[in-house]
Formats: C-alpha cells, sequence, structure tokens
C-alpha cells in the first residue's frame, strides 16, 4: 500500500469508536469529511473535543478545482451521492488509498480503497 491514506466519515467514526490507534502513516480526509463529522446534530461537546483533536494531526484536503471536476465526472458516471463523489476525487487526484466501510462508495471507486479493518491489519500490532 501506498502510505497514503485518505479517510472516509465512517472510518473515522468507527476507529474512535473502537479506540483503535491506526499505523503510522500519512493520513488526510476531505474538507466534505471534516464538515461532515463536525456538523453531526447529535454530536456531543465531548465527541466534538476528540474530533478536532484527530483532524488537527492529519491533512484536511480542500475543495480544489481538480477534485471538482473529478468529482462531477465521478458522480455522473457512478450516481455516488456527490459528497461520496468529492471524497473519491479527493483520493484519486491526491494519490491516497481510500479507508472505507461505505460499500458503495467503494465498488464505485475508480482508485484504490479498503476497509478499516484491512487497514488495521497492515499492522497489527499497532491496535
Amino acid at each position: 500500500m501506498s502510505g497514503r491514506y485518505l479517510l472516509d466519515t465512517n472510518a473515522i467514526i468507527y476507529a474512535l469508536g473502537r479506540n483503535l490507534k491506526l499505523p503510522p502513516a500519512h493520513y488526510a480526509v476531505s474538507v466534505i469529511t471534516k464538515m461532515e463529522l463536525l456538523s453531526w446534530p447529535a454530536l456531543t461537546a465531548n465527541d466534538e473535543v476528540k474530533l478536532r483533536e484527530v483532524i488537527e494531526r492529519i491533512t484536511v484536503v480542500q475543495l480544489l478545482p481538480a477534485i471538482q471536476e473529478t468529482a462531477i465526472k465521478i458522480r455522473r458516471n457512478t450516481s455516488l451521492k456527490l459528497p461520496d463523489a468529492i471524497i473519491s476525487s479527493t483520493a484519486i487526484k491526491g494519490d491516497f488509498v481510500l479507508v472505507t466501510d461505505d460499500e458503495k462508495l467503494s465498488s464505485r471507486h475508480v482508485g484504490t480503497a479498503i476497509s478499516l479493518n484491512e487497514l488495521i491489519a497492515v499492522a497489527p500490532d499497532q491496535v
């Protein structure tokens, strides 16, 4: 694997919920993922603090024009929801392996996609 991973919203939620320690690598999220995580209506103050701490330690990829154009093509060709098309595009344009437990997104992503469990299996001694 590339050692560069784009974490989908569900991967972060599941990792935090299971208190997982991810293997050493370069991690990033789309600005869409950041927005999804922090705009959840039932988010507690404690959860927000945890999420902001995670987000501060990783790269947040902004919605650049090249990502926008690729997301448009992905949405047209796959019928993914727009946020998922943006996340997929962000992974492709940034040369990231997409980490997601969303089967629909994973199956329609043109690049490499793995589940959170597959990422953890890369370095099981890090859990």
